[in-house]
């Protein structure tokens, strides 16, 4: 990345106070801190414990006595539009740490206003006869005013070093892999790191992986111009729901939903489990009207007015983007669960100290030595992130 979009992304960083105890509370800034803990603005000091806390998504006592960290992240302009819609925005952070023999913990929370799910929804336009997925990105019009918010979801990152490999991570951290210099046909802005350097990067998502209580498991290396990679896996993991098929009656193709499941309302997932019990329907055909058929009936979206849109949003019937299941293999290390509490996220996740990991994937913490790292936080976003770099990890 050039020195001066790092000099300038770290310049517009603020630090603004805010914690959140308990699921059903409202994060308030300086409000409610738990008894006793300092609170810096860089170091998280894990604390160690005998048993660590279950990870559902609600602040137990354990936490109580946990060092906070506390900071705010803030969305730069790397360029190009491409976090047009998101430039200037933040959210504030607290993290705190636990670990025991076997496992690290992490508890963060974090303000947002909106409880971001519906990603990218499959709806019927009725004007051109077509099923068409709402935009990741907000739309603007000739005027660059913003005429229709993005759909997607509320996503954390945390980025690592793995085994030291990568230069300058201490100063720099997640800035290290950030390049915003790049073509059009590279894609602007990508994350990719120096030939033989790894970064662990958890990615926990509120739509594609939290229903299966993880986070993605992922990591940057030096491919050009994408880095990043999700780790080996034997299997599950998340689909698109989308297939193409041919209009019946005609020879031209069309993309359309796979699975629905019928009379769900304002759903944004479907389940491995729900395609395996018949729950969830595989759509066999479409008519040039675009009358779905399925396994049991038809889908008439024009009669059916639940699967257009509904103004600014989506209809009751939209269909989700995505079909998804448990990681299994080392991809699945994370477990994670996130609670929405109405005016910000509670996050909670366990990995063990060491995985074991053969690829060199994954961070190891066992040594129990500082460590360097980043943090983003993903409001309703794709790719646009608040960013938070330069932070330290310690044990107590």
């Amino acid at each position: 990345m050039k020195t001066k979009n790092l000099i300038k992304a770290l310049l517009i960083f603020a630090v603004i106070f805010t914690s959140c105890t308990h699921d059903n509370q409202v994060l308030d800034p300086g409000q409610n801190d738990p008894p006793g803990p300092d609170i810096s603005d860089k170091e998280l000091i894990a604390k160690s414990v005998t048993t660590g806390p279950v990870i559902d998504g609600v602040v137990d006592a354990g936490w109580n006595d946990a060092p906070m960290l506390r900071t705010t992240v803030t969305v730069p302009d790397p360029g190009n539009l491409v976090f047009r819609g998101y430039e200037g925005n933040t959210n504030d952070v607290t993290l705190r740490a636990l670990y025991d023999n076997e496992y690290i913990y992490f508890l963060a929370e974090w303000t947002d206003n909106n409880h971001s799910l519906n990603r990218q929804t499959w709806y019927f336009d009725p004007d051109e006869s077509l099923w068409k997925q709402e935009d990741r990105n907000p739309t603007f019009n000739e005027d660059g005013v913003m005429i229709r918010q993005p759909f997607y979801e509320d996503k954390f990152s945390m980025l690592w070093n793995v085994n030291h490999s990568v230069a300058n991570w201490d100063t720099n951290t997640c800035f290290t892999s950030c390049h915003t210099d790049l073509s059009k046909d590279d894609g602007y802005a990508r994350h990719y790191t120096q030939a033989g350097e790894t970064i662990d990067m958890w990615h926990w998502k509120s739509v594609r992986t939290d229903i299966n209580v993880q986070a993605d498991d992922q990591y940057q290396n030096d491919d050009f111009p994408n880095g990043r990679h999700g780790d080996d896996k034997i299997g599950g993991g998340y689909s698109n729901n989308k297939q193409d098929l041919v209009m019946t009656g005609t020879s031209e193709t069309v993309t359309v939903p796979l699975y629905f499941i019928p009379g769900m309302t304002y759903y944004y997932w479907i389940t491995q489990d729900e395609i395996d019990a018949g729950t969830a329907k595989l759509i066999t055909e479409v008519d040039i009207d675009g009358k779905l058929t399925y396994d049991g009936g038809v889908i008439d979206p024009i009669v059916e007015t639940g699967f257009q849109r509904e103004g600014s949003t989506t209809g009751a019937f939209g269909i989700p983007s995505i079909f998804t299941t448990a990681f299994i293999g080392s991809r699945g290390d994370i477990i994670a669960k996130g609670v929405y509490t109405g005016s910000g996220w509670i996050l909670e996740m366990k990995r063990k100290l060491t995985t074991g990991d053969t690829e060199a994937q994954d961070v190891d913490f066992s040594a129990l030595e500082d460590l360097a790292f980043g943090i983003g936080v993903f409001d309703n976003a794709g790719i646009a992130h608040g960013i938070k770099a330069g932070l330290l990890l310690k044990f107590e």
